[in-house]
């Protein structure tokens, strides 16, 4: 199978980006379920007056008062707390915090999904890069990659662990990936360490991810890489370097920093990297894939705790990963309300709509997958 390219998707940040290429891989033509579940959830928009498919009010509040919980969490426990049970208490909500501001806030800002206004969904992406991460590479191995080829293996960065872990039955078993059901929980923690101390020089420096190519950030996109990165290890490290000693910063920091990456891996595997995915490859003739954009998003995703406010409220919507993978550019904050036309639409042509119950379930799943993708005759 040859690999096909096509030109980098537009990016207003990057005029030209010709230069660069992301992989190509055409899906099938037929659009009868696209079509329909578009108009479906249209419909519901232009319901009550015409609704915006953007952030309202509730996801403005839930800003306010996730950034208020980062901000009182930091501060009192560089400056207030006292001993080892406070800290602890105060780190871990600052950890959870910090991965809220990932789900809610940077996730919609980053699809163009929290505003109407470009500039604001510009603004509140930059909450990423403020908590260590960048909004530009992001863009790119999330917005772009990811939501384009889910799931299918060599094109999909999200499920490539390399050598640490297997979550594709098409990827290959290492003798150690029969543990991996074991060890890849506690390697989880460490993606966040990843992402803000390699991950996103490694990206930048090779102009891409994977075999995938994209435009290096330049003009005033490096230089919010450049301040975001200066802005995080000063309030993450040298801020509490100056009235704490270096181990207990360290200490504190490799806790929060183990919540941030473990609440990340977790909510974004539990919908793809489970038995109830599908993992499709391209046909070997035709190299293309066989089912439509559409059926392929809604075949690789599954659902869970869509009936847990709570889930839903921390997880920034997150739980209803087939809407959002559907409809990337609609509010999380919308998700609940069209899931049922999602659910329905689904039915009526025919496909499965797969989901687990709570988030323990969930949970449980991707364990199970792990223990199967580790094992010897798979």
């Amino acid at each position: 199978m040859t690999l096909r390219q096509e030109p980098s998707p537009p990016n207003p940040n990057q005029p030209n980006p010709a230069h660069r290429t992301i992989m190509k891989l055409e899906f099938g033509q037929d659009k009868d379920f696209e079509t329909d579940l578009r108009q479906r959830v249209n419909q519901y928009f232009k319901q009550g007056g015409g609704r915006s498919k953007a952030g309202d009010w509730r996801l403005h509040l839930k800003t306010a008062i996730i950034l208020t919980s980062f901000a009182v969490s930091y501060f009192l426990l560089v400056f207030v707390a006292e001993n080892l049970l406070q800290g602890l208490l105060l780190v871990l909500l600052l950890g959870l915090s910090t991965a809220c501001i990932g789900f809610n806030i940077a996730h919609d800002a980053g699809h163009k999904a929290y505003a109407k206004t470009p500039w604001v969904n510009k603004i509140m992406a930059w909450t990423m890069d403020l908590v260590g991460g960048s909004s530009y590479m992001w863009f790119w191995k999330h917005a772009v990659v990811h939501h384009r080829y889910v799931n299918i293996t060599g094109y999909d960065t999200d499920i490539d662990l390399g050598y640490l872990g297997r979550l594709s039955p098409h990827q290959k078993r290492l003798p150690f990936h029969r543990w991996q059901h074991f060890y890849l929980w506690f390697v989880y923690g460490f993606l966040a360490v990843h992402w803000e101390f390699v991950g996103d020089f490694q990206k930048m420096i090779m102009g891409g991810v994977g075999k995938h190519r994209f435009p290096r950030p330049t003009t005033h996109e490096l230089v919010v890489f450049v301040a975001g990165k200066a802005a995080f290890f000063i309030w993450a490290l040298l801020i509490p370097w100056i009235f704490h000693p270096w181990y207990a910063v360290l200490f504190y920091y490799g806790i929060g920093v183990l919540v941030l990456g473990g609440f990340l891996s977790i909510v974004f595997q539990l919908p793809h990297c489970v038995a109830e995915a599908d993992f499709p490859l391209p046909n070997r003739d035709t190299g293309r894939m066989e089912k439509p954009w559409a059926v392929h998003q809604s075949s690789v995703t599954v659902d869970y705790a869509r009936r847990s406010p709570i889930v839903s409220w921390l997880f920034g919507g997150l739980n209803f990963h087939k809407e959002h993978h559907l409809f990337p550019t609609i509010s999380h904050a919308h998700y609940p309300a069209i899931s049922s036309i999602v659910e329905q639409t689904c039915r009526d042509h025919g496909l499965a709509f797969r989901e687990h119950r709570s988030f323990w379930s969930g949970i449980a799943a991707h364990y199970r997958w792990l223990r199967k993708m580790g094992e010897p005759d798979h």
